[in-house]
């Protein structure tokens, strides 16, 4: 078979998200299926290729000047994938070309928008994007049962066409127990000897930032003086405002507020901490819920949308709505060491269910369905 990616998300001078998740799914995808060609179209703008030592994979720059209305998705993506001849175009981040010239498999990994509290300007337009590339691709893949219940009863995708393929944690996520490299995050971002509860801060609203704060001025004044509570990846413009929520808090002494973490640090800062808070109110995945299970650090997340699917019983579920469940739920972990040690080692036992190796057989047998060749 031949399979043409969509591919932009990768070849970039920085991988976030999905650009990651490409890079693991596709080198294993690659290496379990030789006889299969992979042909990545991209913009050419990141600085390496990283699948040059994958000989059954091309390199593929398709570029075009300016790019208004989104041509390069909607005009030369389609083109290219009909000249390179492949079986299967994948489009990997919930949208495809409008009259697609070959047959086409999507990934759509949450429908947020449909949430009224989260719809940024443009929602209703991604909305009905997003319904046109599933309703027109052979196959539908989505990383929870979460989104892909909203995909059939909300867009009206046909159930036997939506198929769950769930992540898996990055590779480069792993349990750090080096004293030293422990203490160079912690000088890092400025934490000092008490324990601390990490988590990852936005300026969306979703996150729950303000949530997450508001939550830790409620815990017992004991645990706040013991603990320090370290906020990473707020943009410069969300950062004034949140600041002021913690002086108006009056948690200024146990709070740390950080930018954006060196993907580097983040292993020692999950490794290091005593509990992660992930309240999001809501994912279609949820990933650093698994990030954290590697590293070793118990997790309180959201009791809803698709974070109870992957968390499983390896977590405390709170009410990610109420700053006093999510109080509640850290004052649990904070106060009882054994509790915080069981969840650990049932996170070390449920990340084993999802491998990169897993997923790049489940989506090859998409492709080989979608293509009539299972």
């Amino acid at each position: 078979m031949r399979i043409g990616v969509d591919m932009r998300a990768v070849y970039q001078p920085r991988r976030w998200g999905t650009g990651k998740n490409l890079l693991d799914l596709y080198t294993t995808l690659a290496r379990q299926r030789p006889g299969w060609q992979f042909v990545m179209f991209h913009r050419g703008q990141g600085p390496d290729d990283p699948f040059a030592e994958l000989a059954n994979v091309e390199n593929r720059c398709v570029e075009i000047r300016g790019d208004r209305w989104n041509l390069w998705q909607h005009v030369r993506l389609p083109l290219a994938a009909r000249k390179a001849g492949v079986d299967i175009l994948h489009c990997p981040a919930s949208i495809a070309p409008r009259r697609p010239m070959s047959p086409t498999v999507v990934t759509i990994h949450d429908l947020i928008p449909l949430d009224e509290r989260f719809a940024a300007p443009g929602a209703d337009r991604w909305i009905r994007a997003v319904k046109r590339a599933a309703h027109k691709a052979l196959r539908v893949v989505t990383p929870s049962s979460f989104t892909r219940e909203n995909l059939i009863n909300r867009l009206g995708v046909a159930s036997d066409k939506v198929v769950v393929n769930y992540w898996a944690p990055d590779r480069g996520c792993r349990r750090v127990t080096d004293a030293d490299e422990l203490a160079r995050v912690r000088g890092r971002y400025g934490l000092g000897d008490r324990p601390y509860v990490f988590g990852f801060g936005a300026a969306d609203p979703r996150k729950n930032t303000r949530g997450a704060l508001a939550a830790w001025a409620k815990l017992p004044a004991a645990l706040r003086a013991s603990h320090q509570l370290l906020l990473v990846g707020i943009a410069d413009s969300a950062m004034p405002a949140l600041t002021e929520q913690v002086m108006s808090l009056g948690i200024s002494d146990e709070v740390v507020l950080a930018g954006f973490a060196d993907e580097a640090d983040i292993p020692a800062l999950l490794s290091g901490a005593a509990v992660l808070c992930y309240p999001s109110l809501s994912e279609g995945f949820g990933l650093p819920v698994l990030d954290a299970f590697v590293c070793g650090a118990a997790v309180l997340t959201s009791d809803a949308t698709s974070l109870p699917e992957v968390a499983g019983d390896a977590a405390v579920l709170v009410d990610s709505e109420s700053p006093g469940a999510i109080a509640d739920g850290l004052t649990r972990l904070l106060s009882d060491d054994a509790l915080r040690a069981d969840l650990a080692a049932r996170g070390e036992k449920r990340v084993q269910t999802f491998t990169w190796d897993g997923c790049a057989q489940k989506i090859g047998q998409v492709f080989e369905d979608a293509c009539g060749k299972g």
